[in-house]
């Protein structure tokens, strides 16, 4: 067995574990725009919150191009890094409509403008993007149980 195997398992894991920080970040950013739709939370602590969940998404992009620059230059597996950079490019997309779609959202509930359209058209976008983002990850834990299983028969 080559050290590439269990090098690309374990920022493979990593990769997983920056995944779950980025799922927690949108539990968050959901949950204050859910507060702020139902005047739980003011908009100065919402716009707040905005903040530091984008500072974190940052933060957790940087980590994952981190391991999307190592399976390239460390384990020889450019395979492997097109998939997190899809992977990459899905959620950068799912953020922009997921903010889109707040922000239609509240242009909506203040009754300026009707969005209906465009808040259908930007959920259907969002569905999508989803769906590529789930398609990515079938992929990558499938990777991710091929290199455990090839680290265990060795």
């Amino acid at each position: 067995m080559t050290e590439t195997v269990p090098n690309a398992l374990s920022r493979l894991q990593s990769l997983s574990k920056s995944q779950e920080t980025r799922i927690a970040l949108y539990q968050e950013f959901d949950d204050a725009y859910q507060d702020y739709l139902n005047d739980k939370c003011p908009p100065e602590q919402y716009y707040s919150i905005c903040k530091i969940v984008t500072e974190g998404f940052q933060e957790v992009s940087l980590e994952i191009q981190s391991v999307e620059k190592e399976l390239t230059d460390i384990c020889q597996r450019p395979d492997l890094s097109r998939l997190i950079r899809r992977l990459q490019e899905a959620e950068k997309a799912k953020l922009t409509h997921t903010a889109q779609l707040q922000i239609y959202t509240i242009e909506s509930k203040k009754g300026e403008k009707d969005y209906d359209t465009t808040i259908r058209d930007t959920k259907q976008s969002l569905e999508e993007t989803l769906d590529e983002i789930q398609e990515t990850w079938d992929e990558i834990r499938q990777e991710i149980t091929d290199l455990a299983y090839a680290t265990s028969d060795n």
